[in-house]
């Protein structure tokens, strides 16, 4: 291929995409909030693990103590184990435009998130009431930290799963874009179970 000609192509054009894909492979054809929600959980991914090797690394002083969970995460635990399935119905539901059943997976989904992160907060509150506060012992403070990281992305997916709430009610014919905007909610909340469930169990065997 000689200079001139590779001067000459147009990569924005459909019949250059078809030469370049003989040459190079096709194109991803993966959507790209679904490739920027990868990159977020990824991050997301690398900063708990950090925190949960600084938390591991930290037990070996001498100074620290020995946190009891309170019973209560527990509880917590099967609310956001029943939001990620509603999460999972609404993604089902979406796929077979059934908007009306789709909403009310999704209000029920919100509302359990928002139950556990209530729950989460009687959590700090009881053990405030039992004399563990954040200054206390390093592991209290980290107890609190990463329930608070955790906390903190749930609100952030809120926003999102607010979004598609309101664009639920303006839906047109062509609703593709909706119903990956539902399993965009989906895979983010299954991702964020999976974090807490790591991180309970790193807080209960330690």
């Amino acid at each position: 291929m000689s200079i001139l000609s590779i001067l000459s192509q147009k990569p924005w054009t459909s019949d250059q995409a078809k030469i370049d894909d003989k040459h190079s492979g096709k194109s991803s054809s993966m959507p790209l909030p679904r490739i920027g929600l990868y990159v977020l959980m990824t991050v997301i991914g690398v900063l708990f693990t950090l925190f949960s090797v600084a938390y591991i690394g930290r037990m070996a002083y001498g100074d620290w103590r020995i946190l009891p969970e309170p019973a209560l995460l527990w509880f917590n635990s099967l609310i956001i184990i029943m939001s990620s399935f509603a999460f999972h119905k609404a993604t089902l539901s979406s796929r077979e435009n059934n908007h009306k059943r789709t909403r009310e997976y999704l209000f029920l989904a919100g509302a359990l998130t928002l139950g556990f992160i209530t729950g989460q907060l009687f959590v700090w509150r009881e053990l405030v009431s039992f004399g563990y506060f954040v200054s206390t012992n390093p592991s209290y403070a980290f107890f609190y930290l990463l329930t608070a990281l955790h906390i903190l992305h749930l609100l952030g997916g809120l926003i999102a799963w607010l979004l598609v709430i309101l664009k639920s009610f303006t839906l047109e014919d062509d609703s593709s874009n909706f119903s990956l905007n539902v399993n965009l909610c989906a895979i983010y909340w299954h991702f964020l179970l999976v974090v807490w469930l790591i991180l309970f169990a790193m807080l209960l065997l330690t």
